[in-house]
């Protein structure tokens, strides 16, 4: 079913209540089964959940007639956010996924001095080690990495400047962990995820539990 279309809530039974967890990230199942999860921000997690509320509430035939203006999150978007909902109840985890995030953006859309070196091997080997400790993988032609923000809450050229004024490997370490922390949270203060749910583990699904 498009994103656009009339969500039917007398044709399936999805519960009321749908949040997942609250901290670090907010996490919501969304009441489509397909597609891919969404990100908006809290102002409009907040109109829809009042809208979504009334619909649950409404006699008769209910459903529910939008859902938030945010950002779909396909592509390489996609992959991040799978590794960010798999370690939800882990802050430090989920930081050093959207950590190795920014490492994966450095090497494929930033231009580093240092990469330009044989420094690029070590940070390569690096990448490897954290892909395989947090079984994290990105697939197919990925073109970002990082989750979108809005312009107003983020510069979005600030990480291609602090990694091309990164002096050495160790600066570009500490440059790649500090803008990917502010990043996240700013995901963590304004944002709210909905994942549909095929993307969902069964215990977590809104039918059957």
């Amino acid at each position: 079913m498009a994103m656009g279309e009339v969500i039917d809530l007398t044709r399936k039974a999805p519960k009321e209540g749908n949040l997942i967890t609250a901290r670090p990230l907010e996490f919501r199942r969304g009441d489509w089964h397909g597609g891919y999860a969404l990100m908006c921000t809290r102002a409009e997690s907040t109109r829809y959940e009042a809208h979504r509320l009334e619909a649950f509430r409404a006699h008769g035939h209910r459903h529910i007639a939008f859902v938030p203006n945010h950002f779909t999150l396909d592509g390489g978007y996609h992959y991040t956010v799978l590794g960010l909902f798999r370690y939800r109840d882990d802050e430090v985890m989920m930081r050093r996924v959207y950590r190795l995030a920014g490492m994966m953006e450095c090497v494929t859309g930033a231009s580093s001095p240092i990469l330009r070196t044989d420094l690029l091997r070590r940070f390569y080997k690096t990448i490897l080690e954290e892909r395989e400790a947090l079984n994290v993988v990105w697939r197919g032609n990925v073109v970002h990495f990082l989750l979108p923000l809005h312009t107003e809450l983020h510069n979005p050229n600030l990480l291609r400047h602090k990694i091309a004024n990164a002096e050495s490997l160790k600066a570009l370490y500490n440059e790649i962990e500090s803008e990917t922390d502010a990043q996240f949270d700013i995901l963590s203060q304004s944002y709210v995820f909905y994942l549909p749910e095929s993307f969902l583990p069964p215990n977590l699904k809104s039918q059957g539990n």
